[in-house]
């Protein structure tokens, strides 16, 4: 299914979508504000574990940070990282958890370490998502607006309330700024192509897209050019800084460590996911993961799988050729990934604004834009204080 071209002008936005989105910034805005505390800042967007208090860095250590009980989540790793992004170090080795693997997402710990002073580092890395959303949402409306214009305000809802965005936020994660960058070179190659020109804007941001996160690097179709040998110089040289870099830090860091079970055989974790959602609810549980987990994995499922579909019958769309293997790696995550299905959701949100994009106008718009987008209500939950 090809999309359709960007329109040469469009209409104002009405006062009434205006409005709603005014509604929308100011709610994630109050809930990231919410998180804040006179003693300890925006650190517990950062989820520092106890359990990981005695391996921190000795700079971070002294500092007022905010800790949860428990392991806590990925964004005390980057955090560190940011603080000294000298990874060849013992105690900054020794204060995350695989060191080559959190090494690999580097681009937002560097942005964050120019903030100098450990205090404001963890402040602004806290706070990184929170700029990414912001941008995320002005240009995600545009890319609604040109390609799906009648329904471009439920599609941009879709996209800025979607789980992988609010997570991304909620946790001070790499997924958010990576989907952006990735965001902003499909746009980029699109208008390029659409003009006769090449791919080399989009060949950078997916070359920082990369550095933020090494999923991103299946995006690399989305630098393209009317030339095959510089359509695939292109797109080496998005992939090569990453690459470099992924080299240097398996050289420096032979037993940095990693995860197993973040890959599996197709469909194996999702099953397994499904049968314990299912397992769950059908004795009683009333824990609202299992619910919105079931929930969420089939409409995630099925955005995979339509957007597959769609792809073998127009290869060379723009999103679909950016966000095929968004749609291959969701069937191949493994049990580490989908213990929390909102996990995969961060991974596959590419895959959520291609399927969002992709979506027919007329009478089958509204059960596929429910299905597919079932775990946005999660989303908003989640995003809550209490939570």
């Amino acid at each position: 299914m090809a999309l359709p071209a960007a329109r040469p002008s469009l209409p104002p936005t009405s006062p009434t979508v205006r409005w709603l989105f005014g509604v929308v910034v100011v709610f994630v805005l109050a809930m990231v504000a919410f998180r804040w505390d006179s003693q300890s800042g925006f650190t517990s967007l950062l989820r520092f574990g106890d359990d990981f208090a005695p391996r921190r860095l000795p700079t971070v250590a002294a500092l007022p940070v905010a800790s949860v009980s428990g392991p806590g989540y990925d964004g005390q790793f980057y955090a560190q990282l940011a603080v000294d992004p000298a990874v060849r170090q013992p105690e900054v080795q020794a204060a995350l958890d695989a060191p080559a693997y959190r090494a690999q997402r580097i681009l937002l710990p560097l942005l964050a370490h120019l903030a100098i002073r450990p205090w404001w580092i963890l402040q602004t890395f806290a706070l990184l998502n929170v700029v990414a959303w912001l941008i995320f949402a002005r240009f995600w409306w545009a890319e609604v607006r040109e390609l799906a214009l009648t329904r471009a305000p439920l599609l941009w809802l879709a996209g800025v309330l979607s789980l992988g965005a609010l997570d991304s936020v909620r946790l001070s994660l790499v997924d958010l700024p990576a989907t952006l960058f990735i965001l902003l070179a499909v746009r980029s190659a699109r208008h390029m192509s659409a003009g006769g020109g090449g791919g080399a804007h989009a060949s950078i941001l997916l070359a920082l897209a990369g550095l933020t996160r090494e999923t991103a690097l299946l995006a690399f179709p989305a630098a393209d050019h009317p030339g095959a040998l510089r359509r695939w110089l292109l797109r080496g040289l998005a992939a090569l800084p990453a690459l470099v870099w992924f080299v240097w830090l398996r050289w420096q860091l032979p037993n940095g460590g990693g995860f197993t079970g973040n890959f599996g055989w197709p469909g194996c974790a999702l099953a397994e996911h499904l049968v314990r959602c299912g397992w769950e609810l059908a004795h009683g549980s009333s824990d609202s993961r299992f619910l919105f987990g079931l929930l969420g994995a089939v409409g995630l499922a099925f955005q995979a799988a339509r957007l597959l579909l769609l792809w073998l019958r127009a290869p060379h769309q723009p999103w679909l050729r950016s966000t095929i293997g968004f749609a291959l790696l969701f069937w191949v995550l493994g049990g580490f990934v989908w213990n929390g299905y909102w996990a995969v959701a961060r991974t596959c949100l590419p895959l959520t604004l291609a399927f969002n994009l992709t979506l027919p106008a007329g009478r089958g718009f509204w059960w596929r834009f429910a299905l597919g987008n079932a775990c946005a209500l999660h989303a908003v939950y989640r995003l809550l204080p209490e939570y």
